[in-house]
C-alpha cells in the first residue's frame, strides 16, 4: 500500500487493483516463508523454492498427482482463456509455435491443433518434472519419498514418473545412505479402496491424556464412588448450578435479540444485490447482517456455460466454420444446453455482427460503487442496445428490472451519450421471446433506491 501511495494512488484506485488481482489473477502471490527449524513447516513446492531443511518430507508421488495432470487448467491457450498466446509472453522462443498459418484446409488445421496440444502437455510435464527436482533438493540430510496405491478414487493408482525415478535410483546405487522400505502387496482387482467403508477421521482438540484416558477415568470414577459425603445431595447441586447457568445464558440471548441492530449497505455492490435490494429489502438486510454462502445448482452452471459460448461465438464467427466451433464444444453432452444453443441461434440476435460481449464496468451510485458484467451490446446509429441472455423461460418482474436501469446507466456514461439513447431488454432464450420495459428506473431513480435503504434487524 505504501508503494501505491508513493506512486500518486489513491485508496480507492488500490481497493480496485486488489479486487481486480482477486478476479483475473487469483489474489496476489504471498511473499516467501520463513524458515523455521523449531517445528514442521508444510508448504508447497512454490513456496519452498531458496530454502533448505535437514528433513524433507514429500508424500502423494502417485500417478496423476505429482508430477499432475490439472484438466481445469491446461496450458494450451487455445483451449484456455485464462492463458496468454505464447507468440505474445517473454518467454516464447522456449515454447510450441502454432503454426496455423501451415494449414491448407479443416483437416490440417485439426492436425495442427491435435499436435500443438501434444507439445504443450510436454512443456506442463517438463514443469512438473522441475518442481520434482526443487522438492528433492530442499533436503539437507534426509530426504522421505512416499507413494500409495489408494488415492480419492475407486481403482488403485500406480507410482508416478517421479518416484519410479527415485525408486530405480535407490535401487541400483550400493550407498548404505539410501533405503527402499517394504512395498505393500498391490490391490487386487476385486479390492476397493478402503476409505470407502474406513474413511479417514480425527478428534479436535486432541485429547492430551491419549492412550492414557481410559486408566484416568477409570481411576477418576473409584475415587468418586470412595467419597464419603451424600452422593444425592451433591447430585441435586450439580442440577440446581446447571438449570441456573442455563437460565442465565437465555436470559441473555433474549435481552440480546430484542435490540436492533440497524444494517448497513456496502461501499461496494454488485448488480444482483442491488436487485435484491429492490425485490426483499427485509431479506438482503439480513443476508448482509449474517452471510450464507449460496451453493450453485446445475441451473447456474447451464447458464454461465451458455453465456460463454454465446461470447465464444460472437468471438469465433468470422474466423472458423461452425465444424471447428462444433469439434471444440466441451458443453455438447448436455442436451438442456444444447437445445439453448439452437434456440438462440434461430433468434435475430446470432445475425448481428456489431456486438460487445462480457463488458464489465463500475459506476458510483449514491455514494455507492456497483460493479457488473454486461452480457450484449449492439451499437447502431449511435445508439445502444443491451441485452442480457436468460435461459429459463419465465419472464421477471419489476425487481429484476433494476438490472436493465443499472446497465442502461452504465453504458450511458461508458459512451458519452444520453440515456435516452440506450435501451435494454432481457431475452429469453427457450421461448425467443425479448422483452424491452419502457419505464427503467433513471440515474435519479436508483439513487433514492439506495438512500431509501434503512432497516434495522434483530
Amino acid at each position: 500500500a505504501e508503494k501505491f501511495a508513493a506512486t500518486g494512488g489513491t485508496v480507492n484506485d488500490f481497493l480496485s487493483w486488489l479486487a481486480a488481482a482477486a478476479e483475473h489473477e487469483r489474489g496476489l502471490k504471498f511473499g516467501p516463508p520463513e524458515i523455521r527449524h523449531d517445528v514442521v513447516q508444510i508448504l508447497t513446492i512454490h513456496n519452498a523454492k531458496g530454502g533448505e531443511w535437514d528433513v524433507v518430507a514429500v508424500p502423494g508421488l502417485a500417478q496423476n498427482t505429482f508430477p499432475s495432470e490439472n484438466s481445469m487448467d491446461k496450458a494450451n491457450w487455445l483451449a484456455n482463456e485464462a492463458h496468454v498466446p505464447f507468440s505474445l509472453r517473454g518467454d516464447k522462443k522456449e515454447l510450441p509455435d502454432f503454426q496455423w498459418q501451415r494449414a491448407s484446409d479443416q483437416k490440417e488445421l485439426e492436425a495442427l491443433i491435435t499436435t500443438f496440444d501434444g507439445e504443450c502437455e510436454a512443456i506442463e510435464f517438463e514443469e512438473e518434472m522441475r518442481l520434482g527436482y526443487v522438492a528433492f533438493t530442499r533436503a539437507i540430510s534426509h530426504l522421505f519419498l512416499s507413494t500409495s496405491w489408494w488415492r480419492s478414487g475407486v481403482k488403485p493408482v500406480a507410482k508416478s514418473q517421479l518416484f519410479t525415478i527415485a525408486e530405480s535410483l535407490a535401487a541400483t546405487t550400493s550407498s548404505k545412505s539410501i533405503r527402499l522400505l517394504p512395498e505393500p502387496q498391490r490391490p487386487g482387482d476385486k479390492d476397493r479402496n478402503p476409505s470407502e467403508n474406513s474413511p479417514e477421521t480425527g478428534v479436535w482438540p486432541r485429547d492430551p491424556l491419549g492412550d492414557q484416558r481410559s486408566a484416568f477415568d477409570s481411576a477418576v470414577a473409584i475415587v468418586r464412588s470412595a467419597q464419603a459425603d451424600s452422593l444425592e445431595d451433591e447430585k441435586a447441586t450439580s442440577e440446581i448450578s446447571e438449570w441456573l447457568r442455563d437460565g442465565k445464558a437465555l436470559i441473555a440471548e433474549r435481552e440480546r435479540r430484542g435490540t436492533l441492530a440497524p444494517v448497513l449497505l456496502p461501499a461496494r455492490m454488485s448488480v444482483s444485490t442491488l436487485v435484491a435490494l429492490k425485490s426483499n429489502p427485509e431479506a438482503l438486510a439480513l443476508h448482509l447482517r449474517r452471510p450464507i454462502p449460496q451453493l450453485q445448482d446445475s441451473f447456474a452452471r447451464r447458464g454461465t456455460q451458455f453465456h460463454l459460448w454465446v461470447e465464444k461465438y460472437y468471438n469465433d464467427q468470422q474466423i472458423l466454420d461452425d465444424s471447428y466451433l462444433d469439434a471444440r464444444d466441451k458443453f455438447e453432452s448436455d442436451t438442456t444446453l444444447s437445445a439453448l444453443q439452437e434456440k438462440w441461434l434461430e433468434s435475430e440476435w446470432a445475425s448481428r455482427a456489431d456486438v460487445h460481449t462480457e463488458v464489465g464496468f463500475e459506476m458510483s451510485v449514491a455514494g455507492t460503487l456497483l460493479r457488473g458484467r454486461i452480457d450484449a451490446i449492439f451499437p447502431k446509429n449511435g445508439e445502444f442496445e443491451v441485452i442480457d441472455w436468460k435461459t429459463g423461460s419465465t419472464q421477471l418482474g419489476e425487481a429484476a428490472q433494476v438490472q436493465l436501469a443499472v446497465y442502461r446507466l452504465a453504458i450511458s456514461k461508458l459512451y458519452k451519450v444520453d440515456i435516452s439513447k440506450v435501451s435494454a431488454g432481457f431475452h429469453y432464450v427457450p421461448t425467443g421471446v425479448t422483452h424491452k420495459p419502457a419505464d427503467l428506473l433513471d440515474e435519479a431513480g436508483l439513487n433514492a433506491l439506495l438512500n431509501n435503504f434503512e432497516i434495522a434487524i434483530l
